[in-house]
């Protein structure tokens, strides 16, 4: 793990508490603990304690726009208190539901990236918070049609899929891609979930029409909304060995509400119940300390020993499910497995068995990718020259234009 001065990003757990109860969340004992402003201050202190000239602040919960005053507060505290010539970069995430006007300006305001957790149509979506769905849909047309540039720049989408939502994801990519949603991003989750092979099926014809879905968008727009499919030439060929995540390495610190450091959020224990001991006990062993010890340096040079004692995020090439070992698949340096998701298996004390389902998304979502078009690189696209008035259009530019013309004759919505 890098020291304090050279982090680039770090994550704070704002509130132990949500306003929602995903049953299949990893965050399965949400309570009203919330991050004091001391905590908070020290932690935003740590993050301008880098070296580097950019730098990111992530806030988090729970749902950490309950502690929307506290945002406010840190941002204009780090805006005075950084050193000069740092960037700040901030970041959030967020299920949306409490996201308004007056804390939809200050994101924009401020330029945050805004990370919306969203699985989709109702159906699936409902598994999230029953009743959400219309909420989500009308915060999508409002960000869109009020704030153009702030939806297209700064929102990404992210779906988390179920066994049981299957059946669900090609009409959710489908929805997502007719609002215009420009990033989307598709994760299985962590918890343990039942799985059996006749699911694979039903996953890959899924797949089938999500390819056919974002290709005719591609075609049509020159967007590939799906980060999954962005591909350009020169990718990295198959490695021998690889690391499960950065996490591992410590690249993504995270502040508990009491000032605890972990080294990913999915180890913060102010709102779960770690399900096995397994998991536990080698969390417990990763523990960085308060971020006002002053041998804060210190356990954090020692951090990525203990991950890799612990066993389950290193050497990814021994890793295993019932589909076979990792170091004999094609997509050895392509797949993303949570290693937390090892110890979420009932049962489970091998550090290297991966569950069938994480798996399983793996080998079907990227047999499809593999077969999406390549995308220009950035140096391809400025070799092309401006982009032509069709093309334009086609981007989107003159459909923003129409929604803002609709906004001001007052034919869609308000904030609500």
């Amino acid at each position: 793990m890098a020291g304090p001065e050279d982090l680039h990003r770090l994550d704070v757990v704002l509130t132990a508490g949500c306003n929602l109860r995903c049953g299949y969340c990893y965050q399965n004992d949400k309570k009203a603990r919330t991050m004091d402003w001391e905590t908070l201050r020290a932690s935003a202190d740590l993050l301008l304690s880098s070296r580097r000239p950019e730098v990111r602040m992530l806030f988090i919960g729970g749902e950490p726009l309950l502690e929307f005053p506290l945002i406010r507060r840190a941002v204009a505290y780090v805006e005075q208190a950084r050193p000069p010539g740092m960037t700040v970069r901030y970041h959030i995430v967020t299920n949306g539901t409490l996201l308004r006007e007056e804390q939809a300006e200050f994101l924009a305001e401020h330029d945050f990236k805004v990370g919306l957790s969203f699985d989709g149509v109702p159906a699936a979506q409902d598994l999230r918070g029953r009743g959400t769905f219309a909420v989500l849909d009308g915060l999508l047309d409002r960000l869109r049609d009020q704030r153009p540039a702030f939806f297209a720049e700064n929102l990404s989408v992210g779906l988390t899929l179920l066994p049981s939502t299957i059946p669900f994801l090609a009409d959710s990519i489908e929805y997502f891609l007719e609002k215009d949603v420009r990033r989307l991003g598709v994760s299985p989750a962590i918890t343990h979930l039942p799985w059996q092979d006749a699911m694979m099926q039903a996953l890959d014809a899924q797949f089938a029409r999500v390819f056919r879905a974002c290709l005719r968008h591609y075609r049509r727009t020159g967007t590939v909304p799906f980060e999954l499919f962005r591909r350009e030439r020169g990718e990295a060929g198959r490695p021998r060995a690889v690391s499960m995540c950065g996490a591992g390495r410590g690249e993504t610190p995270a502040v508990d509400v009491d000032g605890q450091v972990h080294g990913c959020l999915t180890f913060v224990d102010s709102y779960q119940q770690f399900p096995t001991a397994f998991l536990r006990t080698r969390l417990e062993s990763m523990r960085i300390g308060d971020l006002r010890d002053p041998a804060l340096a210190e356990r954090m040079a020692a951090y990525p020993e203990a991950a890799r004692r612990a066993g389950i995020f290193n050497a990814k090439q021994d890793k295993y499910s019932s589909y076979g070992r990792c170091g004999e698949c094609r997509w050895l340096g392509t797949c993303g497995v949570c290693p937390t998701s090892i110890g979420h298996q009932p049962g489970n004390t091998d550090p290297d068995r991966i569950p069938d389902f994480q798996c399983a998304y793996n080998l079907v979502s990227l047999k499809y990718r593999s077969r999406f078009p390549y995308q220009p690189s950035a140096a391809e696209r400025l070799r092309e020259g401006p982009m032509p008035e069709r093309l334009r259009a086609l981007f989107g530019v003159a459909r923003t234009k129409r929604r803002r013309d609709a906004t001001r004759q007052g034919r869609v919505s308000a904030w609500s």
